[in-house]
Protein backbone atom coordinates (compact mmCIF):
# COMPACT_ATOMS: atom_id res chain seq x y z
CA UNK A 1 0.00 0.00 0.00
CA UNK A 2 2.90 2.33 0.71
CA UNK A 3 4.26 1.62 -2.77
CA UNK A 4 0.78 2.26 -4.18
CA UNK A 5 0.66 5.71 -2.56
CA UNK A 6 4.16 6.48 -3.85
CA UNK A 7 3.03 5.43 -7.34
CA UNK A 8 0.02 7.75 -7.10
CA UNK A 9 2.29 10.64 -6.09
CA UNK A 10 4.68 9.81 -8.95
CA UNK A 11 1.86 9.83 -11.50
CA UNK A 12 0.67 13.11 -10.05
CA UNK A 13 4.17 14.58 -10.46
CA UNK A 14 4.27 13.48 -14.10
CA UNK A 15 0.88 15.14 -14.63
CA UNK A 16 2.17 18.40 -13.15
CA UNK A 17 5.20 18.39 -15.44
CA UNK A 18 3.20 17.40 -18.53
CA UNK A 19 0.51 20.06 -18.15
CA UNK A 20 1.38 23.74 -18.04
CA UNK A 21 -1.40 25.55 -16.23
CA UNK A 22 -1.77 28.41 -13.81
CA UNK A 23 -0.52 27.73 -10.29
CA UNK A 24 -1.80 29.40 -7.13
CA UNK A 25 -0.50 29.35 -3.56
CA UNK A 26 -2.61 29.09 -0.45
CA UNK A 27 -2.74 28.31 3.25
CA UNK A 28 -5.05 26.38 5.58
CA UNK A 29 -5.36 27.28 9.28
CA UNK A 30 -7.61 25.20 11.53
CA UNK A 31 -8.53 24.51 15.15
CA UNK A 32 -10.43 21.37 16.16
CA UNK A 33 -11.83 20.42 19.57
CA UNK A 34 -13.13 16.89 20.13
CA UNK A 35 -14.98 15.65 23.22
CA UNK A 36 -15.63 12.02 24.09
CA UNK A 37 -19.23 11.59 25.30
CA UNK A 38 -19.13 7.80 25.65
CA UNK A 39 -16.51 5.19 24.81
CA UNK A 40 -17.75 5.11 21.20
CA UNK A 41 -19.32 8.54 20.67
CA UNK A 42 -17.31 11.72 20.01
CA UNK A 43 -18.58 15.25 19.37
CA UNK A 44 -16.40 17.82 17.59
CA UNK A 45 -16.27 21.44 16.49
CA UNK A 46 -13.78 22.79 13.97
CA UNK A 47 -12.99 26.24 12.58
CA UNK A 48 -10.94 26.48 9.38
CA UNK A 49 -9.80 29.43 7.26
CA UNK A 50 -8.33 29.07 3.77
CA UNK A 51 -6.32 31.67 1.88
CA UNK A 52 -5.49 31.78 -1.84
CA UNK A 53 -3.76 34.12 -4.35
CA UNK A 54 -0.37 33.41 -2.80
CA UNK A 55 -1.81 33.77 0.72
CA UNK A 56 -3.05 37.34 0.15
CA UNK A 57 -6.71 36.58 -0.64
CA UNK A 58 -9.53 35.17 1.47
CA UNK A 59 -11.03 31.98 0.04
CA UNK A 60 -13.37 30.66 2.72
CA UNK A 61 -14.05 30.01 6.37
CA UNK A 62 -15.78 26.87 7.60
CA UNK A 63 -17.41 26.14 10.95
CA UNK A 64 -18.14 22.43 11.33
CA UNK A 65 -20.12 20.59 14.01
CA UNK A 66 -20.21 16.81 14.00
CA UNK A 67 -20.55 13.48 15.73
CA UNK A 68 -18.62 10.22 15.20
CA UNK A 69 -19.70 6.77 16.39
CA UNK A 70 -17.05 4.04 16.54
CA UNK A 71 -17.58 0.37 15.73
CA UNK A 72 -15.51 -2.83 15.67
CA UNK A 73 -13.03 -1.91 18.39
CA UNK A 74 -12.86 1.70 17.09
CA UNK A 75 -11.54 0.66 13.68
CA UNK A 76 -14.67 1.85 11.87
CA UNK A 77 -16.41 5.19 12.33
CA UNK A 78 -19.72 6.57 11.10
CA UNK A 79 -20.08 10.35 11.23
CA UNK A 80 -22.69 13.03 10.57
CA UNK A 81 -21.65 16.69 10.18
CA UNK A 82 -23.00 20.15 9.46
CA UNK A 83 -20.77 22.90 8.06
CA UNK A 84 -21.49 26.62 7.71
CA UNK A 85 -19.29 28.12 4.98
CA UNK A 86 -18.53 31.74 4.16
CA UNK A 87 -16.99 31.80 0.68
CA UNK A 88 -15.57 34.29 -1.79
CA UNK A 89 -17.03 32.69 -4.91
CA UNK A 90 -16.01 32.69 -8.60
CA UNK A 91 -18.49 35.52 -9.33
CA UNK A 92 -16.57 37.75 -6.85
CA UNK A 93 -19.28 37.75 -4.18
CA UNK A 94 -19.10 36.80 -0.52
CA UNK A 95 -21.59 33.98 -0.09
CA UNK A 96 -22.95 31.83 2.74
CA UNK A 97 -23.30 28.11 2.06
CA UNK A 98 -24.65 25.20 4.08
CA UNK A 99 -23.21 21.70 3.87
CA UNK A 100 -24.28 18.40 5.42
CA UNK A 101 -22.24 15.25 5.00
CA UNK A 102 -22.20 11.62 6.05
CA UNK A 103 -18.87 9.84 6.42
CA UNK A 104 -17.71 6.27 6.84
CA UNK A 105 -14.11 5.39 7.65
CA UNK A 106 -12.04 2.32 8.43
CA UNK A 107 -8.42 1.92 9.57
CA UNK A 108 -6.20 -1.16 9.46
CA UNK A 109 -2.87 -1.46 11.35
CA UNK A 110 -0.02 -2.91 9.25
CA UNK A 111 2.95 -3.19 11.58
CA UNK A 112 4.12 0.38 12.26
CA UNK A 113 1.82 1.66 9.52
CA UNK A 114 -1.89 2.44 9.66
CA UNK A 115 -3.80 2.34 6.37
CA UNK A 116 -7.13 4.16 6.45
CA UNK A 117 -9.97 4.80 4.03
CA UNK A 118 -12.70 7.42 4.33
CA UNK A 119 -15.78 7.80 2.16
CA UNK A 120 -17.91 10.93 2.33
CA UNK A 121 -21.25 11.86 0.77
CA UNK A 122 -21.88 15.60 1.01
CA UNK A 123 -24.71 17.94 0.07
CA UNK A 124 -23.95 21.67 -0.33
CA UNK A 125 -26.65 24.31 -0.70
CA UNK A 126 -25.41 27.49 -2.42
CA UNK A 127 -26.93 30.97 -2.53
CA UNK A 128 -28.26 31.53 -6.05
CA UNK A 129 -28.59 35.28 -5.42
CA UNK A 130 -24.78 35.44 -5.23
CA UNK A 131 -23.81 33.13 -8.11
CA UNK A 132 -24.98 31.15 -11.12
CA UNK A 133 -25.14 27.41 -10.45
CA UNK A 134 -26.41 24.76 -12.85
CA UNK A 135 -27.21 22.40 -9.94
CA UNK A 136 -28.25 23.34 -6.43
CA UNK A 137 -27.79 21.65 -4.01
CA UNK A 138 -24.60 20.01 -5.22
CA UNK A 139 -23.82 16.41 -4.27
CA UNK A 140 -20.24 15.16 -4.08
CA UNK A 141 -18.81 11.72 -3.29
CA UNK A 142 -15.29 11.69 -1.85
CA UNK A 143 -12.85 8.84 -1.30
CA UNK A 144 -9.66 9.29 0.69
CA UNK A 145 -6.80 6.84 1.18
CA UNK A 146 -4.18 7.64 3.83
CA UNK A 147 -1.06 5.90 5.09
CA UNK A 148 0.34 6.92 8.48
CA UNK A 149 3.64 5.78 10.02
CA UNK A 150 4.19 5.44 13.76
CA UNK A 151 7.77 6.09 14.85
CA UNK A 152 8.24 4.18 18.09
CA UNK A 153 8.99 6.50 21.01
CA UNK A 154 8.55 9.61 18.88
CA UNK A 155 6.04 12.46 18.96
CA UNK A 156 6.05 12.57 15.13
CA UNK A 157 3.58 10.61 12.96
CA UNK A 158 4.16 11.30 9.24
CA UNK A 159 1.44 10.59 6.69
CA UNK A 160 0.61 10.60 2.96
CA UNK A 161 -2.89 10.77 1.49
CA UNK A 162 -4.83 11.01 -1.76
CA UNK A 163 -8.42 12.33 -1.85
CA UNK A 164 -10.65 12.08 -4.96
CA UNK A 165 -13.85 14.15 -5.40
CA UNK A 166 -16.61 12.97 -7.76
CA UNK A 167 -19.78 14.84 -8.80
CA UNK A 168 -22.93 12.68 -8.69
CA UNK A 169 -25.80 15.00 -9.70
CA UNK A 170 -24.34 17.04 -12.56
CA UNK A 171 -26.95 17.20 -15.41
CA UNK A 172 -24.26 16.85 -18.11
CA UNK A 173 -21.57 14.50 -16.80
CA UNK A 174 -20.53 13.03 -13.46
CA UNK A 175 -16.81 12.50 -13.06
CA UNK A 176 -13.80 12.89 -10.80
CA UNK A 177 -13.06 16.60 -10.99
CA UNK A 178 -10.36 17.01 -8.33
CA UNK A 179 -7.52 15.05 -6.75
CA UNK A 180 -6.02 16.28 -3.49
CA UNK A 181 -2.56 15.04 -2.52
CA UNK A 182 -1.33 15.73 0.99
CA UNK A 183 1.80 14.93 2.93
CA UNK A 184 2.80 15.97 6.41
CA UNK A 185 3.06 14.93 10.01
CA UNK A 186 1.17 14.99 13.26
CA UNK A 187 3.21 16.25 16.21
CA UNK A 188 1.99 15.41 19.73
CA UNK A 189 2.30 18.38 22.08
CA UNK A 190 0.72 16.71 25.12
CA UNK A 191 -1.70 13.91 25.98
CA UNK A 192 -4.61 16.09 24.84
CA UNK A 193 -3.16 18.35 22.14
CA UNK A 194 -1.36 17.95 18.82
CA UNK A 195 -0.46 19.78 15.61
CA UNK A 196 -0.95 18.69 12.01
CA UNK A 197 1.67 20.23 9.70
CA UNK A 198 1.17 19.50 6.01
CA UNK A 199 1.64 20.40 2.35
CA UNK A 200 -1.38 20.06 0.05
CA UNK A 201 -1.75 20.04 -3.72
CA UNK A 202 -5.15 20.32 -5.44
CA UNK A 203 -5.26 19.15 -9.05
CA UNK A 204 -8.42 20.10 -10.99
CA UNK A 205 -9.05 17.99 -14.10
CA UNK A 206 -11.42 20.43 -15.82
CA UNK A 207 -8.56 22.68 -16.91
CA UNK A 208 -10.46 25.84 -15.91
CA UNK A 209 -9.38 26.03 -12.28
CA UNK A 210 -5.76 26.70 -11.30
CA UNK A 211 -3.74 24.17 -9.41
CA UNK A 212 -3.40 25.17 -5.77
CA UNK A 213 -0.36 24.42 -3.62
CA UNK A 214 -1.05 25.06 0.08
CA UNK A 215 0.70 24.87 3.41
CA UNK A 216 -1.39 24.00 6.45
CA UNK A 217 -1.43 23.98 10.23
CA UNK A 218 -4.19 22.41 12.34
CA UNK A 219 -4.27 22.58 16.15
CA UNK A 220 -6.19 19.67 17.67
CA UNK A 221 -7.54 19.20 21.19
CA UNK A 222 -9.16 16.06 22.56
CA UNK A 223 -11.00 16.48 25.87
Amino acid sequence: MFRLLLLILLLFSVSVIAQQREMDGGACLAVEVKKGITRNLDLSVEEEVRLITNNTGFNRSMTTLGADYSLFNRRMKVGLYYCYMYVYNSDFYYESRHRVYLSLSYKQPLGNFILSWRGRLQRTYRNENKGEYKVNPKYILKNKLELEYHILGSRWRPFLSCDLSNTINDPIVNEIYRARFQGGTNYRLSRATSLDLFLRFDEYFSGKDPRVFSIGVAYKVKL
